[in-house]
């Protein structure tokens, strides 16, 4: 008998039934929370539940919508199924306890009437997720605009709930991505990078104007229908405005040995990241991950990319596959040895290091993760002054880089923060072939465009100093 009134007090209390009001919004069984209720409104409005991680998505699933419940106050529990407990507390936050909404199918059926799109048949599925985490989304909103936070809980949420080094993690964090985006977007104004799309992207209208008239009359008089062609400004901002995107960045617990993932937002490490010796790391790698998600419109023929790396590969299509290394296999070309030695770098610990079964995997000359360690890197390089946003690397500064490298492999700068090891590994196991000068110029040609690169500019003197060869 006890534990039948105990139930249907619970019950009661889950209702609204005791000291309800007219207000469904008030509905709330616990002492009050006005402040807080308010604060957890105001960041579903905003969408901060991709860079917050206190703040519950509710389109994650039943888990994130029973802990937006809990969070503003209804007596639930949690376990990750959105069953009848659930549906009484969203139906009575959402609607009112008066409307007697108690199980999943009535929530549902009161949802669908108000048209929202909860699926063809009564329960909780993917098609009622999308719509209850709507429904949240919109109500907060509403709901966001009127409320008020006082002093004392905006204080308490924005401080006194998170650890001091989880608010100093957060804010570095936040700190190093707005950085990372500051360096792209000052890298997609370069006149370098302008040029290249120029040059590479079919979409660029390079016509004048008496090539349009030209093309104009010769289509019309064939029935020909011209492609689309663009502006150089217009595709710039369809990069800029791809960057812009970018919701920022959010812990992601799943990750485990990554450091992050080009999500939008940004998958986060908080193992790594929270780490005070990582602040820098962290700018790389955001600088890196972005890469990846502007690598997704077209501009770099991946030929290219071979031409630096002739290994390179598309390992995610065959994460079986291993590198082919060339290392042991042929004699190393008498220009590449050379030039190496002429650079102080003892080519024979580089290869014996390159040749670790450990470097094997085909990831280490995947084509997309080249691009992004040369990102990298290169944003390591304008931080040590060494080059300009968009400018070229000289020999001599990537070979005071390599050198550092070869003396300590474990080099914090190098190997922690910037990776360096993975924008040499895939070149030295195919030979160190293209030679150093050449592969250093690749390198510079698929962030700007250059002239062409081919084998007599290494060999023209005029060319040193003036262009990819220092």
């Amino acid at each position: 008998m006890k534990n039948l009134k105990e139930n249907i007090q619970r019950i009661k209390e889950m209702m609204g039934i005791i000291n309800e009001e007219n207000n469904p919004h008030n509905n709330l069984i616990t002492e009050s929370i006005e402040g807080k209720r308010c604060w957890y409104y105001k960041k579903l409005a905003g969408k901060d539940y991709y860079s917050d991680n206190r703040v519950p998505n509710p389109y994650k699933g039943a888990g994130d919508i029973q802990d937006f419940l809990i969070v503003i106050g209804y007596k639930i529990s949690k376990d990750w199924n959105f069953g009848n407990e659930t549906a009484t507390a969203l139906g009575t936050w959402a609607y009112g306890a008066s409307k007697g909404i108690n199980t999943v199918d009535k929530l549902w059926a009161k949802m669908n009437k108000d048209g929202w799109y909860v699926g063809k048949t009564s329960g909780f599925g993917p098609d009622m997720l999308q719509a209850v985490a709507d429904m949240i989304v919109t109500l907060c909103k509403s709901l966001s605009k009127t409320c008020k936070i006082d002093q004392q809980t905006l204080f308490d949420m924005d401080f006194k709930v998170l650890q001091p080094n989880e608010t100093e993690c957060r804010n570095n964090l936040d700190k190093q991505f707005n950085r990372a985006v500051k360096y792209w977007k000052t890298y997609l104004d370069t006149p370098g990078f302008k040029e290249r799309i120029k040059n590479k992207n079919p979409l660029v209208d390079n016509r004048d104007i008496v090539g349009k008239l030209y093309d104009k009359i010769f289509n019309f008089y064939w029935g020909i229908e011209s492609k689309p062609l663009y502006g150089l400004d217009i595709l710039v901002n369809y990069y800029k405005g791809s960057l812009s995107k970018i919701k920022g960045w959010v812990f992601n617990p799943n990750l485990k040995g990554a450091n992050m993932s080009s999500s939008n937002p940004i998958s986060v490490n908080e193992k790594v990241f929270c780490n005070k010796d990582n602040n820098e790391k962290a700018y790389y790698t955001f600088v890196h991950e972005i890469q990846h998600i502007l690598s997704e419109l077209p501009l770099n023929d991946w030929d290219e990319v071979k031409k630096a790396y002739p290994l390179s590969t598309n390992s995610y299509s065959d994460k079986t596959s291993k590198t082919k290394s060339e290392l042991g296999k042929k004699q190393i070309p008498l220009e590449s040895k050379n030039e190496l030695i002429n650079n102080g770098i003892n080519y024979e610990i580089l290869a014996k290091w390159a040749s670790d079964e450990f470097w094997l995997g085909a990831y280490w000359c995947d084509r997309d993760e080249k691009m992004s360690n040369l990102s990298n890197f290169r944003a390591f390089l304008v931080e040590k002054r060494e080059i300009t946003i968009g400018g070229n690397i000289p020999i001599k500064t990537f070979a005071k880089y390599l050198k550092k490298y070869i003396s300590n492999p474990d080099d914090k700068e190098l190997s922690n923060d910037t990776n360096f090891e993975q924008i040499i590994v895939c070149w030295a196991q195919n030979n160190f072939t293209p030679k150093l000068s050449q592969f250093i110029s690749e390198l510079n040609s698929l962030a700007k465009d250059n002239e062409d690169n081919t084998e007599k500019d290494y060999k023209d003197p005029k060319n040193i100093n003036k262009g990819n060869v220092t």
